[in-house]
């Protein structure tokens, strides 16, 4: 399932997306200068969340990385290829080849603790409350059309928001009342990690 809607998400960024590719868009080069009072709220908004994703999954694949493809280079790649990388990962990652993390304990202990996923949840917010509250739907509906990147981030956005709930349904992080939590994008896998026992946090490390 996973390398399907890869193939698809790689279709639709190569020859589908509408709008001026990297060379000729201005919103590309705002974005990636951080010029973002240029920049509509609700796409600001959605960048950011491209850039917590990944922390995210890293805490998810890190937690983990016990499998015969080691998930730590996809989790780095996401924070650039976000989807793109972290589709592949969980297609070939493999059978289990180990008892514990390649991961160290520390770094484990750091991206585990409550404060940690606190300020992510936090920023996740504040993420929401500039976006929603000054954002306007018609300007990001132009800036899907008018920029190839936006409609890549859209479709990126909505992919990681289903592998968010897909994943943590598949590893039984939580009981499926709160999975529907993960259609709250960013914050709801947040949340729900938050909330995670510690118990349960300790052993995922083991």
């Amino acid at each position: 399932m996973y390398i399907i809607v890869w193939a698809m998400l790689v279709l639709y960024a190569l020859l589908l997306a509408p709008g001026a590719s990297a060379a000729n868009d201005l919103l590309f080069k705002n974005l990636i200068t951080g010029n973002f009072q240029q920049v509509d709220p609700l796409v600001v908004m959605v960048f950011s969340f491209l850039g917590l994703f990944p922390v995210l999954f890293m805490i998810m694949i890190c937690k983990k990385d016990t499998y015969k493809l080691p998930g730590w280079p996809f989790s780095l790649l996401s924070f650039a290829l976000g989807a793109f990388s972290l589709l592949f990962y969980y297609h070939w990652k493999g059978q289990k080849v180990r008892t514990r993390s390649r991961i160290s304990s520390r770094f484990l202990a750091i991206i585990s603790s409550r404060l940690w996923i606190g300020l992510c949840l936090a920023l996740t917010i504040s993420g929401y409350a500039y976006g929603l509250s000054v954002g306007s739907i018609k300007a990001y509906g132009d800036a899907f059309m008018q920029s190839q990147l936006a409609s890549v981030m859209t479709a990126d956005f909505f992919v990681l928001t289903w592998l968010s709930y897909s994943i943590m349904t598949k590893e039984r992080i939580a009981s499926r009342p709160y999975l529907l939590l993960c259609f709250i994008p960013v914050a709801g896998p947040f949340l729900i990690l938050l909330l995670l026992p510690r118990q349960d946090v300790r052993e995922e490390k083991l």
